[in-house]
């Protein structure tokens, strides 16, 4: 008898171990920081610390864009992350920024495997604060995320200036369509390529 209660609560464990296997752990997260971006020439992006940082709502320094005048745009200048994409599947792209105003409210981004050009991140109206941004459908529901099919192995992103005083935090790519990240989120080790400058 006691035996048998001990082969039903082992068997009971795997079951557990089974079940969050399956469900716990089937949305998959990943976040690297904006800084790392690959092709930071100065022409218009570059890294900063953001001045206002009392009570550590950045996680460090900040990909941003200069202040321009009135009627100014930034100059054509990219840059791009190699994300290491570990399971093919549909991701959603999330971007930690800081607005100024209604003149430096977005950027465009490129999504390596689509050809729809450059897609926006931004043009709402919160300003001077920190928050989380989603890229959007572009649709009728154009507050839902996109979904984005990534292949699995290394998917380029490249983010393109596109209006004054733009500064991003973090990226964050999640398979889970409900996710809204709030605050910092921990980067992922290791999940960018970076490639050495030819000289």
């Amino acid at each position: 008898m006691k035996r048998r209660i001990i082969t039903a609560l082992v068997l009971a464990g795997v079951g557990m171990l089974c079940a969050t296997a399956l469900f716990g752990a089937k949305y998959r997260t990943i976040c690297f920081e904006a800084e790392d971006a690959q092709g930071i020439s100065g022409k218009a992006w570059f890294v900063k610390k953001h001045k206002d940082d009392a009570n550590n709502k950045f996680s460090g320094q900040v990909l941003a864009l200069p202040r321009y005048g009135p009627g100014e745009k930034p100059p054509h200048d990219e840059v791009t992350y190699k994300v290491k994409i570990e399971q093919a599947g549909v991701y959603y792209l999330w971007a930690r920024t800081f607005w100024a105003n209604g003149c430096g409210n977005s950027f465009s981004i490129k999504v390596e495997g689509y050809d729809a050009g450059d897609w926006i991140i931004g043009g709402d109206a919160t300003y001077n604060s920190i928050r989380w941004r989603c890229l959007t459908d572009g649709g009728k529901n154009s507050g839902d995320p996109r979904p984005l099919m990534l292949k699995k192995g290394t998917v380029t992103l490249t983010v393109g200036a596109r209006e004054s005083a733009v500064e991003i935090d973090q990226f964050l790519l999640t398979t889970d369509p409900k996710y809204l990240p709030v605050n910092i989120v921990k980067p992922t080790p290791n999940i960018l390529v970076v490639e050495t400058p030819k000289k």
